[in-house]
């Protein structure tokens, strides 16, 4: 439910992803004008309370996410007991309801959303047709992308027009 809500609001959404990282973030997303936002989603009082006591959550520097947000349950959490600048979401059965935005962390820990999203692309082992994202980045790929152009449109132009007299 979270993901579904932070896709409305950022271009890329990972949820629930185990890493080495000190932090895996039950859902992060990134948006343009946003920066990175997470989401840590509580079921019940303990787990909130349990979660205060890690060290990404005592140091906000060490933890991830320019915007971050506790997502749960009606009055599981209250506004009262919030770090500061977290946001408080409450979810009901078909709706995620907004009690208080989150206020930004500039002091985030950038290297860990580097790390986090390097782990993730290494998972899904992107590839553009039949070569690796890291190939397909490498030398004029880049400006076929920019132009719009696909790299198989690009070589079976090439060839053609090697053919031609």
């Amino acid at each position: 439910m979270g993901a579904r809500w932070l896709g409305r609001k950022c271009s890329v959404v990972l949820c629930e992803f185990a890493t080495a990282a000190d932090e895996n973030p039950d859902v992060i997303g990134w948006a343009p004008e946003a920066g990175s936002v997470l989401i840590e989603c509580k079921l019940s009082r303990s787990d909130f309370l349990s979660d205060a006591k890690k060290n990404v959550r005592k140091n906000p520097r060490a933890g991830m996410g320019q915007r971050r947000y506790y997502l749960s349950p009606p009055e599981v959490i209250q506004l009262k007991d919030l770090p500061p600048k977290w946001g408080l979401l409450w979810a009901t059965k078909n709706a995620i309801s907004v009690q208080r935005e989150a206020r930004g962390h500039p002091e985030r820990n950038l290297l860990a959303e580097v790390r986090f999203l390097s782990s993730m692309l290494r998972r899904a082992q992107i590839r553009i047709g039949s070569r690796p994202l890291s190939e397909w980045l490498r030398g004029e790929n880049r400006f076929e992308a920019k132009r719009g152009v696909s790299p198989n449109t690009l070589k079976a132009t090439r060839e053609f027009t090697r053919t031609l007299p």
